[in-house]
């Protein structure tokens, strides 16, 4: 299944994002990055069917979110980059209601993974550092069984080591027939992960690109040099 996103225009709030077209293939793990008030989470709502729009500027395959909400929210995992749930639930109660919701929700593989790094059932999630929620928000989502994984900054305020093990399981998770969405302004995230970066601009993409591509039209500059340049209005190194 690919994303499609036609002439998406959105205008919210005094801000304009768009027109955007781009698809998101299969088999492919993307980024998406650019300043605070660029237009990444209008974007990512619009890829998620939570704002409105016209049904046929994000289409799922040929699926839109009018007709077929139900059928294209079975196939993809949403990681928030903040839990929406109350912080005063346990992680024991969040995790059995999900299970109750969701069929394809792993509640053992989530447990054995949150467990490593002392995420313990009766805790509370107010009593959970901001890491320790980026851990068990990344633990719901890639415990529940999807092609399409869309992730809100995984992995901000998160430790190296869990860093890099979040890290290696978004690539395991990852074969032909997956999606992957990053929203980040990590750049060493894009650097090891992405193949594909959308750079977005006052609600515009500047750069949509092949990441190793990327760098080498910059001269093998680190992505994070590029990133500055580009977000600056600079052009590349001859």
């Amino acid at each position: 299944m690919r994303i499609k996103v036609n002439k998406l225009l959105v205008d919210k709030d005094n801000f304009k994002l768009g027109p955007i077209n781009y698809t998101f293939d299969e088999g492919y793990v993307y980024a998406i990055t650019g300043n605070s008030a660029c237009g990444k989470t209008l974007l990512l709502q619009s890829i998620l069917g939570s704002i409105d729009i016209e049904k046929e500027m994000v289409l799922y395959d040929d699926l839109n979110f009018y007709e077929n909400e139900v059928e294209i929210k079975s196939n993809y995992s949403y990681i928030a980059d903040k839990p929406l749930f109350s912080d005063k639930l346990s992680v024991e109660t969040i995790l059995n209601k999900i299970s109750k919701l969701d069929s394809r929700f792993d509640i053992s593989c989530c447990y054995e993974y949150i467990k490593k790094y002392n995420i313990y059932k009766h805790k509370k999630i107010y009593e959970l550092s901001q890491g320790e929620k980026k851990i068990l928000l990344f633990g719901i989502g890639i415990s529940t069984n999807s092609n399409i994984l869309v992730l809100d900054n995984p992995l901000a305020g998160v430790g190296l080591i869990a860093k890099r093990e979040m890290l290696s399981m978004i690539r395991e998770f990852m074969d032909e027939n997956k999606i992957a969405i990053i929203v980040t302004e990590e750049p060493s995230v894009i650097q090891n992960l992405a193949d594909y970066i959308l750079v977005l601009k006052d609600g515009q993409i500047v750069i949509d690109e092949d990441v190793v591509e990327l760098q080498e039209r910059y001269n093998n500059k680190n992505i994070e040099d590029i990133l500055i340049s580009i977000l600056k209005g600079g052009e590349e190194d001859e």
